[in-house]
């Protein structure tokens, strides 16, 4: 079509009146029409068309198309200019009908369209341009997509009784057809309004929904929905300013997220159930041209009721199930109460019928708790006394409506259970000043009678092991106190002085006959093996129950054969073995036996002999302590004598030598040289032995202190050794000893030289000591990686027990040599070995002299 004039040729008129036509025909169409000419630039369009659109259409081609905004609706995929239905059908002249887009206006307005086009052809069939309809169906599809989301949303909202994760589900229901955000306020027991759910369309905008969970509307504040909560009205905001966003925001931080999230409009409608107001429900808009109409609020309001109606709902349902749970708990906590209470607990009605009973009562009664349930006191207590007295303090308490509590009684012993006291107690149970029954609790007090008897022993027995302070006295008692109280026999077995092999100090039985086993067993000690019972105690430090004993534990091959054989004649039938421990040592091991077919061990009774022992081992260990107090004391007197004597000896030779000197230079007349050279060498071996006792005294101070210090350097050993015989040359020739040396080798290592001269002056005055007249023999080594310096003599030698005790203070060797010294030299040199990081040892055979080997590290 051209643009045609009227003046000219009558074709041409008539092709102008028809066009008017078809305008005026257009212009009274419904629906919007356009058409565009072959290369799809707009000739004509109507002006619902231009509504649609927002606006006159621009005449651009198809290469144009792109000004125009359009998406499929099932993807949201925005069109390009060659999928438009007029280019389409521009192409290939085919036909499109009820094509379904999502339009943006010119105007920014979002609107849901049918499209159809069709081509125009000429005579020849060449496409000359189209023809398009839209018919705009926005309304009909938001009241469908509305319809189909309350829908759906009742759907959920009835299905499930979980009603937070069903109005998360609605609020994700919302964001697909109603809003791009929705948030749900729910109120609280508090009265304040609790975010419960904040949902987005898109995924990427989630974590800033997130964050606004933390930022509910402050019931009270100027926030607008704080207002739509407190007056119950519904809010429309067409268009949401920064200055409306700032009113609803509590923090800058809360302002900083709703800005990010870029909203144009909300609808906030709050929930209510009658005149109870339960919250809020917020949808919001950020998509462009999307506007929300009195027709969503409607939707929006009717979801609200329905929402609200489910929160009420869920409210009462909450409130009911915490009325069942707090039943069911309480109902569970009285039946758990009964079931594990140690006390017989029980409830007979009015008619003294038995409505409620626990298992510990039950078992009192000798039956069950169902054999209780409906039957009366007198049925089931076989003592026609026992249940007329019962009887007639159900009957006093149930009339007069009084406690009475603290009531002891004896239950008579029936089949298979012995007589037992009780501690009993009787209240009425009242509702509403009605009294119901009676409520009565039994407690067994059999065991708290056994540990009041149990105390009244162990404070007997701690006197009768106190009342001696001799060791071997002591522990006898501890047999003969258990023996009498809680045994058939007992045994006690404390280790050697050796530490390998057990000595059975004690022992005792209740019968003669056992007694003489006992004796016979006392002299056949188990061997130390890592599987006895005894040594397993002994080592580890705990107590062992073997509650019932059968043969195995006779055929053990990890006892001792002759103990078995002896343990055997007892015929135990329930042991225990327990440790006595004090100062965390373990003296010894008690064992307690059982012959008593009806008597087994439990551990209530391991604890109680844990406990005698306990008291035992202290009594015993008290006694060695005065035992050994009382030996340290003449130890020290001895010490005191023998330093006396050692001291006053060379003080006094010295005093002598002095004194004669004075008066010979008194009388005028001067000492010889010869004899002036001979009361100085007296005088310095008297001084020299004065300092050597006095030096050994300190050192045994330092070490007990810790205040041993060593210099170190590097010393050749060999050359030491060589030095200190060729120092003790004189010495050597006065004792008649021969020095025979083997250290050609140079032996370094890194020690305090004035230490370790003392050592070798030391082993080689004790050899010159108790081997003189004999040759002594040195030597000096290097032995896998340690420095080996030894001193042998060929005297009466050491005697095993005497080999460990030498080293110890104050320990000197008996016969003529027992008050030479005061028995500190070899405690020093020990000391000084260790503190280098070595060691002095011995190595003795009595008769054949003696080897001390000095060992120290090279580095």
């Amino acid at each position: 079509m051209s643009h045609l004039d009227s003046s000219g040729p009558p074709e041409a008129a008539a092709l102008l009146a028809e066009r008017e036509h078809l305008r005026a025909l257009l212009r009274l169409m419904p629906v919007g029409v356009y058409i565009v000419d072959a290369l799809g630039r707009p000739l004509e369009s109507n002006p619902v068309a231009e509504s649609i659109w927002g606006g006159p259409l621009p005449r651009v081609g198809l290469e144009g198309y792109g000004v125009y905004e359009g998406y499929w609706p099932g993807s949201g995929r925005r069109l390009e200019p060659h999928e438009w239905a007029l280019a389409r059908t521009l192409r290939d002249g085919q036909p499109v009908v009820n094509e379904e887009l999502e339009l943006v206006a010119f105007d920014g307005a979002r609107r849901t369209v049918l499209h159809s086009t069709t081509a125009l052809k000429d005579a020849q069939g060449t496409i000359v341009g189209a023809v398009a309809v839209k018919v705009d169906i926005t309304t009909r599809r938001q009241a469908e997509h509305a319809e189909a989301f309350l829908t759906e949303a009742t759907r959920l909202l009835v299905e499930s009784l979980d009603w937070e994760s069903t109005l998360q589900a609605v609020a994700r229901l919302a964001t697909r057809q109603l809003a791009d955000f929705c948030i749900i306020d729910v109120v609280g027991e508090d009265g304040e309004l609790h975010r419960l759910v904040a949902s987005a369309r898109e995924p990427a905008h989630q974590p800033l929904m997130n964050e606004l969970l933390r930022f509910p509307p402050k019931v009270g504040s100027p926030s607008p929905l704080s207002r739509v909560f407190l007056e119950g009205r519904t809010l429309l905001l067409p268009d949401i300013s920064r200055e409306a966003l700032a009113t609803m925001a509590r923090t800058p931080e809360h302002l900083r997220a709703m800005e990010e999230l870029g909203p144009r409009a909300c609808m906030a409608v709050p929930l209510s159930v009658g005149a109870r107001r339960v919250g809020v429900l917020n949808f919001i808009l950020s998509t462009p041209g999307r506007r929300y109409t009195e027709r969503e609020l409607k939707y929006a309001e009717e979801l609200a009721r329905r929402v609200a109606f489910v929160v009420e709902h869920a409210r009462l349902f909450r409130e009911a199930q915490g009325a069942l749970r707090a039943r069911d708990t309480t109902l569970a906590l009285l039946e758990a109460f009964l079931a594990a209470s140690p006390v017989g607990m029980g409830f007979v009605d009015r008619e003294l019928r038995y409505a409620l009973v626990n298992p510990v009562l039950a078992a009192m009664n000798g039956k069950s708790p169902e054999a209780h349930r409906g039957h009366t006191v007198r049925e089931l207590l076989p003592e026609p006394e026992e249940a007329t007295f019962v009887e007639r303090l159900l009957r006093e308490v149930m009339e007069r409506g009084e406690p009475r509590t603290n009531r002891n009684a004896l239950i008579p012993a029936r089949p298979g259970i012995p007589p037992r006291p009780v501690h009993s107690t009787f209240f009425p149970v009242k509702v509403g000043g009605e009294t119901l029954g009676v409520g009565l609790t039994v407690l067994d007090i059999t065991e708290q009678k056994q540990v009041e008897e149990g105390l009244r022993f162990l404070a007997e027995a701690t006197t009768r092991l106190s009342s001696s302070l001799e060791p071997r006295t002591t522990m006898e008692s501890t047999v003969r106190v258990v023996a009498e109280h809680l045994a058939d026999c007992c045994m006690l077995d404390v280790r050697s002085e050796d530490g390998k092999r057990l000595e059975r100090v004690a022992a005792a039985a209740r019968r003669a006959e056992t007694q003489r086993v006992l004796e016979e067993a006392r002299r056949l000690s188990p061997h130390p093996h890592p599987d006895s019972p005894t040594w397993r105690v002994l080592e580890s430090g705990r107590a062992l129950l073997v509650s019932e004993v059968g043969d195995t534990l006779l055929e053990d091959d990890t006892l001792d054969a002759h103990f078995r054989a002896t343990l055997a004649p007892l015929r135990p039938r329930s042991v225990m073995f327990v440790p006595l421990i004090a100062r965390e040592r373990t003296l010894g091991v008690l064992t307690v036996v059982s012959q008593d077919e009806t008597r087994r061990y439990t551990e209530r009774d391991l604890a109680f002999v844990e406990d005698l022992a306990w008291r035992a081992a202290l009594a015993v260990d008290n006694a060695r302590l005065f035992h050994q107090a009382e030996q340290a004391v003449a130890a020290r007197d001895d010490f005191v004598a023998i330093a006396t004597h050692e001291l006053r000896n060379p003080l006094s030779a010295l005093s002598l030598q002095l004194t004669a000197l004075q008066r010979t230079v008194d009388a005028g007349h001067m000492p010889t040289e010869d004899k002036l050279r001979q009361s100085l060498v007296t005088a310095r071996r008297q001084t020299e032995r004065l300092e050597r006792l006095v030096s050994h005294l300190l050192d045994v101070s330092r070490v007990s202190t810790g205040h041993l210090e060593l210099e170190r350097e590097e010393v050749d050993l060999a050359q030491l050794v060589h030095w200190v015989v060729v120092r003790f040359e004189e010495k050597l020739a006065e004792a008649g000893c021969t020095a025979v040396v083997r250290a050609e080798a140079p032996v370094v290592a890194k020690v305090d030289r004035l230490r370790v001269e003392q050592v070798v002056m030391n082993l080689l005055s004790n050899a010159m000591k108790y081997a003189a007249g004999q040759p002594v023999e040195l030597h000096v080594e290097h032995r896998e990686g340690t420095a080996v310096l030894g001193v042998r003599d060929f005297g009466p030698g050491i005697t095993p027990e005497m080999q460990a005790r030498i080293f110890e203070r104050y320990q000197r060797a008996t016969g003529k040599h027992a008050r030479e010294s005061l028995g500190l030299g070899l405690y020093v040199s020990r000391q000084i070995a260790r503190a280098h990081g070595g060691e002095l040892k011995v190595e003795s055979t009595p008769g054949q002299g003696a080897h001390f080997l000095l060992h120290l590290p090279l580095g």
